[in-house]
């Protein structure tokens, strides 16, 4: 009965994983091999059809270079807002630092969903207060669509997305400088550096482990965003702000393609498995180092 107990302790978490998690991921698998629609008979087995329809798509594409720049250019501003505040929070010290630094950390513990609907408020043509600002300080008129010009609505997309990415790029930059051995700063203080000298010769080359497993997981999970474009843009306008997986969900559930938007699906889940080994060989070297 001992022998037994655990299995059975751990059965609920087992048929969890299974029925939740790996079936769906492999029917999923299996649907990207066949002609499965939602409005049509399907045709069957239909081999790697489905993935050369993706590959021909000049949509798949264009939502592929604007994930990549979404994910890359996104978490690059987050990182630099991020570090930004973590140097100025690592200077004042005390209770002020305390407040500023739970203030600041306020858009990480928002649902993407409520910080897409808040900056789709912020950013509307008709009564923004971005558009308000800009009008009253006379750089810009008011009515001005930022998410309905193909210009502008990747970019209002990416910022958003920085911004509640940027409070926990805060906190781990809070971290790094914190435990950089205060000798270094002496040393090059001895040796009459500048605080120039000494932010990139000595704070920058600490923080780098962190400022790298930072890039990797921001871009992981910037790849795999959909709530905040889909809530603020929809992938519009002219698929402008398109990413990939609103992608799959326009393959899926517009033009009624499951079979296609499996496909795809696969190939984000595979993309992400390869970051996603990227960021652990990242951080085994960090704790080896």
């Amino acid at each position: 009965m001992k022998r037994v107990t655990p299995y059975m302790l751990l059965a609920p978490a087992l048929l969890f994983t299974v029925f939740i998690l790996l079936y769906p991921m492999g029917q999923n698998l299996v649907n990207s091999f066949r002609d499965v629609s939602l409005v049509r008979e399907g045709r069957g087995w239909s081999g790697l059809l489905n993935y050369e329809h993706v590959f021909g798509d000049a949509v798949f594409w264009l939502a592929f270079r604007n994930t990549a720049v979404y994910a890359v250019a996104g978490t690059s501003l987050a990182l630099l807002v991020g570090l930004s505040l973590a140097l100025v929070l690592d200077v004042n010290t005390g209770k002020m630092s305390s407040v500023a630094a739970g203030l600041y950390s306020i858009p990480w513990v928002i649902s993407p969903v409520v910080a897409g609907f808040a900056w789709k408020w912020l950013l509307n043509d008709h009564f923004g207060i971005l558009n308000y600002w800009l009008s009253s300080a006379g750089i810009a008129r008011n009515g001005t669509s930022w998410l309905g010009n193909p210009h502008t609505a990747l970019f209002c997309v990416m910022a958003a997305r920085a911004w509640q990415f940027y409070p926990f790029a805060m906190v781990m930059f809070l971290a790094g400088l914190q435990s950089i051995p205060a000798e270094q700063y002496e040393a090059a203080s001895v040796d009459g550096a500048s605080s120039f000298r000494k932010f990139f010769h000595i704070t920058i080359p600490n923080l780098r482990p962190v400022s790298s497993v930072l890039l990797l997981l921001g871009v992981i999970w910037s790849f795999n965003d959909f709530n905040m474009v889909f809530v603020m843009t929809r992938g519009g306008p002219i698929n402008a702000s398109m990413v990939l997986p609103v992608l799959v969900r326009e393959y899926s559930f517009v033009h009624f393609d499951l079979g296609k938007g499996s496909a795809l699906s696969v190939m984000i889940f595979a993309l992400l498995v390869t970051l996603s080994f990227l960021y652990l060989r990242v951080l085994a070297r960090r704790e080896r180092a």
